[in-house]
């Protein structure tokens, strides 16, 4: 892969080429999303986690390449609201493979961690955990660790409670079953309560056959993990789980699945997956994703959000979405606030207009109050593509395919000051990018982070 040179004022920081400008959309009044943050990278490039902390420090993970091809993941730092970054840490993976930060997360006395995967040089996938300082600089791996013998252990998110215990669910491959073709998948959950130091896997299950856990959260009223599992039966789909665990009296976390969710039982491999975790300020918890349903065109994908209570006990369906019937649609992150309400980030497609950024909002979180706050399709030198469909008549009667912008959010956060949310465009060259939501009644807003 040869990096991508446009522009005449190079920034090579670190090795990886992500020239930052600093956009702006025209002036905007408040309660209106604009561009804080634009990395015109080589292909790939998103931002795939964001977190803040005590002192006000924006952080944000950016997977892209480096000028010799290799996959990098950097967290860069923002004192300044994310008006600018600079670099605090970087992985670089070997030639064999990808390096990703997933999540990022906050203790209470400001040490920030990172949680992810990186290959290393016999092609093998690791799980990482990562942690800063108090600033957010001087960074070390204080957890690596990969089942025996199989080629991938994940990491995907993590959460830090009250108390300062760091707990990280992903998941990593299994051995397989004679007569069984399908891969499978172990749905893995490990904690710290020292700071790093030492780790113990809590949760080690497979839903009978494979699971892979992708989101976290720590509540007042226990750990919740959220992904997906397979029975291994042919016949049967992907089904959505949430899974909690609480301390018993002997102070060991028991497990039990609190939530199974499919639109429709239908024979495909992919039946539905929860991607994120939230809470809102009243104690309600959200879990946000994608499930196939049966249409006129056949199986499409629909955005999904669901509700609980703060005990997560009694799940409901609050809010489906796609931007064009019969299409793609999927949330991967949620935050919430107080007179802010709930906002869910993700992406949805449109056949003549590629993918786009979405984000959903909601007063209250209930159904039938959901509504598309930002619609976002590229960054200003895109938006030429966003109306352009996949095959136009050109002038000798022939039909061109000029590329669809490609959008996607990936994360989001909330402070004192509005919403963050966080991804990738993509046409020519790959932007990662950071925008912002300001309120117009600034209030403090519970923050979660999901991927």
């Amino acid at each position: 892969m040869k990096p991508i040179i446009r522009l005449t004022v190079l920034t090579l920081a670190l090795g990886a080429l992500c020239l930052p400008t600093w956009a702006n959309d025209g002036a905007h009044a408040q309660s209106t999303w604009k561009t804080l943050a634009d990395f015109q990278c080589a292909l790939p490039a998103t931002v795939d986690a964001l977190a803040k902390d005590a002192a006000g420090h924006l952080y944000k993970a950016i997977s892209t390449a480096d000028e010799q091809g290799r996959m990098t993941a950097q967290i860069r730092r923002s004192t300044d609201g994310g008006t600018t970054w600079s670099f605090v840490d970087h992985l670089v993976a070997s030639n064999l493979g990808s390096v990703q930060i997933r999540s990022l997360g906050v203790d209470k006395v400001g040490q920030v961690y990172a949680a992810g995967y990186r290959a290393d040089d016999q092609g093998q996938y690791r799980w990482i955990v990562r942690k800063s300082n108090a600033d957010g600089t001087n960074w070390s791996t204080v957890d690596e660790f990969a089942l025996p013998g199989v080629q991938r252990t994940l990491a995907q998110a993590l959460t830090v409670d009250a108390d300062g215990r760091i707990s990280v669910a992903g998941y990593g491959d299994a051995p397989g079953v004679a007569g069984q073709t399908q891969p499978r998948t172990r749905w893995l959950v490990r904690q710290s309560r020292d700071g790093g130091r030492t780790w113990t896997t809590l949760d080690d299950f497979d839903y009978q056959h494979s699971a892979k856990a992708t989101a976290i959260l720590s509540t007042p009223e226990g750990l919740f993990v959220a992904g997906s599992g397979w029975n291994g039966n042919a016949k049967t789909s992907e089904r959505w789980l949430v899974r909690k665990g609480v301390v018993d009296a002997t102070g060991a976390l028991q497990w039990r699945t609190v939530d199974e969710f499919q639109l429709r039982n239908l024979d495909h491999p992919f039946g539905a997956q929860a991607q994120g975790l939230g809470l809102d300020e009243q104690g309600h918890l959200y879990a946000v994703g994608r499930g196939y349903a049966s249409g006129d065109g056949g199986n499409s994908v629909h955005w999904l959000v669901r509700r609980a209570s703060s005990t997560g006990t009694d799940w409901k369906l609050v809010d489906t979405f796609q931007l064009r019937a019969g299409n793609f649609a999927a949330a991967i992150g949620v935050a919430s606030g107080n007179s802010g309400g709930v906002y869910v980030v993700g992406r949805a497609t449109d056949p003549r207009s590629g993918s786009h950024w979405i984000v959903r909002h909601s007063p209250t979180g209930v159904a039938g109050s959901w509504r598309v706050s930002d619609h976002f399709s590229g960054t200003p030198a895109m938006t030429i593509l966003s109306g352009v469909t996949l095959a136009d008549q050109a002038a000798d009667g022939s039909m061109t395919s000029p590329p669809a912008a490609f959008a996607h959010g990936s994360a989001i956060l909330s402070d004192s000051t509005g919403v963050f949310t966080a991804g990738s465009t993509r046409a020519e060259t790959s932007h990662a990018l950071v925008r912002k939501l300001e309120l117009v009644n600034p209030t403090k807003l519970a923050t979660t982070t999901a991927r």
